[in-house]
């Protein structure tokens, strides 16, 4: 009975998922067969009124081109293509190319052409021209690269064929490059349009092919397309008063990861991952996660990496000691569908960078990452991105620059003024003769105990309390500091 109502309990915590609202992201490619508005950084359609022939068809169908190269080089290095023909346009053999220069490649020789056509219900892509990085083969016809790509999609909606590849920076790796040298990406990328359909050829380049296939004759160097998206404009920072802050599983955390921290992320220079993506938590550990702002020049620091909850986040940012926690706006980001099965459907990369600027004091700052939450009711509550003490955990120390805080002295106790000496007793004077007593019978002493070894003994029982209370209080200090 137990094991049934916790299946049933899990079933209701999906179904409750798929119902919640998510946040707002600027969404990069996916290699899905859905191409869905925004995903794409350009557009560029191929049809009837815009292009050339070189073989005297007539196009009688719009093909869509999409591009998009990410922003976030650490997550990708790669260019997403999508193409999307009409059904009633589509024929099986059809062939949409691409023509890039990726740079290096001469004028007077052709260019590196992409071409991605559907064949006997499969999706075929061919490298044209020159080997890559990618294929070493040179095939002018087309080399087959299609199972050398870590993503491909061919989808047919009924009313569109879609296809979607993306193409790492190794595609782009024509001539010579040196070892561990590698393509970048720039905003844009020259390239030119190009399709086969039905055995004729078209291409939107002003200069339509003829006997002159070169990137100078086809004009490809002079056809600069964007690839990238706008860059995100720093959001608003909102201020958050009085607010609780949950710890990780205290909210209900599903997931997280701390990747990356960067400092001055301008320059996107990382401080303690020298180079490399990932672990970012446990190398600031390594350093007892503490970064000293006397010793450097600092403006900013950026959490990068993702989380999961139960609820959907709806902004991130950060707080510095035990103040009210900052909310930034623009940082989520793009989110590949691995990161949502490990951290749930409300799951998100995002990157949170820290303003030190204000901070001169001198004093050690404790700075974390917070993100603000939203459940099916609309309520909203505070969380720690701190799954755990080492591997998950985005908070470090910050040593500001400035004049050390002086501490406050402990004021010198003045000196006990002596004591003044009691004066000595005067001999009391000798009784007269009327003031003698009669003689009396000695009284007999009571076995009493003396004054003196009464006040003895109680001496000792209370310098023995005395010890016992000065050995807990020492422990109770050395527990203190152990904490």
């Amino acid at each position: 009975m137990k094991k049934l109502l916790v299946i049933l309990l899990a079933v209701a915590m999906v179904l409750s998922l798929l119902a919640l609202p998510t946040f707002a992201e600027n969404v990069d490619a996916l290699v899905d067969g859905v191409i869905t508005e925004g995903e794409y950084a350009t557009v560029i359609e191929m049809k009837p009124d815009n292009v050339q022939t070189w073989t005297n068809g007539t196009l009688d169908t719009t093909v869509t081109y999409y591009l998009n190269a990410p922003r976030d080089v650490l997550l990708y290095q790669c260019l997403f293509v999508g193409v999307k023909v009409p059904k009633a346009g589509f024929h099986e053999g059809d062939m949409y190319q691409i023509d890039f220069n990726p740079g290096n490649i001469p004028d007077d020789k052709p260019g590196l052409f992409l071409s991605l056509m559907i064949k006997d219900g499969a999706l075929v892509v061919l490298q044209h021209n020159w080997g890559t990085a990618v294929l070493d083969d040179d095939n002018s016809q087309g080399a087959d690269i299609t199972e050398l790509l870590q993503e491909t999609a061919y989808e047919d909606d009924g009313e569109n064929v879609v296809i979607e590849v993306r193409l790492p920076r190794e595609f782009f790796m024509v001539g010579e490059y040196e070892e561990g040298e590698f393509y970048q990406f720039k905003e844009t990328m020259k390239m030119g349009m190009f399709a086969v359909i039905g055995g004729h050829g078209y291409t939107t380049m002003p200069n339509k092919p003829g006997t002159d296939w070169t990137v100078k004759g086809l004009g490809i160097n002079d056809n600069e397309v964007t690839i990238m998206k706008p860059e995100d404009t720093p959001g608003e920072h909102t201020v958050v008063e009085g607010v609780e802050i949950l710890d990780f599983y205290d909210a209900d955390g599903m997931g997280m990861s701390f990747d990356t921290f960067f400092v001055n992320r301008v320059q996107l220079n990382n401080i303690v991952m020298n180079g490399v993506d990932g672990g970012a938590s446990s190398k600031l550990e390594e350093i007892d996660r503490e970064i000293n702002g006397r010793e450097d020049s600092y403006q900013n620091f950026t959490f990068r990496g993702w989380a999961g909850f139960a609820d959907p986040m709806v902004a991130a940012g950060y707080q510095i000691d035990d103040n009210d926690p900052i909310m930034i706006e623009n940082v989520f980001k793009s989110t590949e569908p691995a990161v949502k099965g490990a951290g749930g459907e409300n799951a998100s990369r995002l990157e949170i960078e820290v303003d030190v600027t204000p901070l001169q004091d001198g004093s050690v700052h404790e700075i974390r990452a917070v993100v603000k939450l939203q459940d099916d009711e609309g309520e909203t509550y505070y969380s720690y991105l701190n799954q755990d003490e080492v591997a998950a955990n985005m908070q470090f120390y910050y040593v500001a620059p400035g004049d050390t805080p002086v501490p406050t002295d402990t004021p010198v106790p003045t000196d006990t003024p002596a004591p003044t000496d009691t004066p000595a007793p005067t001999d009391p004077p000798a009784p007269t003769a009327e003031e003698q007593p009669t003689d009396a019978p000695a009284p007999v002493e009571e076995e009493t105990e003396k004054p003196e070894e009464k006040k003895g003994c109680g001496g000792i029982v209370l310098g023995g309390i005395g010890v016992v209370f000065a050995i807990a209080g020492t422990a109770v200090v050395l527990r203190k500091k152990e904490r």
